[in-house]
């Protein structure tokens, strides 16, 4: 048998497009509550070196998934990964870059959230950030978002120059780097964070009613992206609740998961500013997978 190569390809708006629906209608039709999701299994060597796996099944999509990774210091690369992806009857369907997974699945997932709790007008977007996920997060607003201005700050004036020329060249949106996160964030009507740092950034917690933010770097129970005060003063959305709250703390008990926000089984969305806490959830991996591979709700 031969199967597909590895490969990072760059995807399209109708590929975030086409996938955060297929999340909309796992949401809504309970396959993805009904598939089986254990908690990421995370092996480290004593050295700085993790290695992690991320398996789902599902009945529904007829697919098992296990998105393999390492996560290293050391030369080459510093993650790299790896979806098998399987048929529940047995067949191996596929081997797909893990990268281009989780590329395509953050940007759907982006677009899913930012759809429904972003203001219908919302036109101008933060970024903090500028490596790949930060590409990502533009991606996925701008698939759902009439973005016309962003602005884009990062540890190096390089990395924000980059990724603003990469913005430009596509013609829809004014891309302007900034000096701080501060100048990037005040004022706009969609922040996206998109970072590996461990101490909360520097975002006003006095937020205006209609913004959103969609958090997207590395959170644990001891550090994160945003501070407690302000994800205390938001409504908090989060893939799901046993899993954010077991990797990012417990402060995320109180959120809504993603079933909760798409069947309408909140309160609303309205009152207060919206945070997307995304810890990542290996179900939402799987329907990418089946996008990738054809493979539609059963």
């Amino acid at each position: 048998m031969t199967l597909p190569r590895p490969g990072r390809p760059e995807h399209s708006a109708d590929d975030v497009r086409a996938v955060a629906a297929l999340m909309r209608t796992g949401l809504r039709s309970g396959a993805v509550r009904r598939m089986t999701v254990p908690l990421r299994l995370t092996v480290e060597d004593g050295r700085g070196a993790r290695f992690l796996a991320m398996p789902a099944v599902s009945a529904d999509f007829g697919l098992y998934v296990s998105k393999t990774a390492t996560i290293t210091d050391g030369p080459g690369p510093t993650v790299t990964a790896v979806v098998p992806v399987f048929s529940t009857t047995g067949e191996l369907l596929a081997v797909l870059d893990g990268a281009a997974v989780t590329d395509l699945k953050c940007a759907a997932v982006t677009a899913l959230v930012t759809d429904r709790c972003a203001a219908p007008g919302s036109s101008e977007l933060g970024i903090v950030g500028s490596g790949v996920q930060a590409w990502q997060q533009y991606l996925g607003v701008s698939a759902v978002r009439e973005i016309t201005r962003v602005r884009v700050h990062s540890r190096t004036a390089a990395g924000a120059e980059a990724l603003c020329a990469r913005i430009n060249a596509l013609g829809r949106a004014r891309a302007v780097p900034c000096s701080s996160a501060e100048e990037a964030t005040a004022g706009a009507d969609v922040v996206s964070t998109a970072t590996t740092s461990v101490l909360p950034l520097p975002i006003a917690t006095d937020l205006p009613e209609h913004v959103h933010i969609n958090c997207m770097g590395a959170h644990t129970t001891e550090s994160r992206e945003v501070s407690h005060a302000l994800l205390a003063a938001v409504t908090v959305v989060v893939e799901d609740i046993g899993i954010a709250v077991a990797e990012a703390g417990a402060i995320h008990r109180t959120a809504l998961d993603l079933e909760a926000l798409e069947s309408g089984g909140h309160t609303g969305l309205d009152a207060r500013p919206t945070v997307f806490s995304s810890t990542g959830h290996a179900s939402l991996d799987l329907i990418t997978c089946a996008h990738l591979v054809g493979r539609t709700h059963r």
